[in-house]
């Protein structure tokens, strides 16, 4: 499997801002948990995890994100599983 960085580099470039944490009140869509999940993921997980995820909220496809990023799309499966249970336990604050 090929990985293609700079496909996915712009791809991330291209909707990061649509996932990005605003801490202003007056968002258009201001529900608390979904504020704390962008949060979590804007501040608390490293580079690679915000991109995988990131990339797999945007097109939810196993097949896809495996592709894009170099791997099978069951190692992208496990990861995507790994990174939520992570944002999980944040959220929960268990970690």
């Amino acid at each position: 499997m090929e990985c293609n960085l700079h496909k996915a580099s712009e791809r991330l470039k291209e909707i990061r801002p649509d996932y990005a944490w605003d801490p202003s009140p007056f968002q258009e869509d201001a529900d608390d948990r979904a504020d704390a999940v962008r949060c979590i993921i804007d501040k608390r997980l490293s580079l690679a995890d915000r991109t995988i995820i990131l990339l797999y909220i945007d097109e939810p496809n196993y097949h896809n994100l495996g592709r894009l990023l170099g791997f099978s799309h069951m190692t992208a499966r496990k990861e995507v599983l790994r990174i939520k249970r992570r944002i999980l336990d944040i959220y929960n604050g268990k970690a």
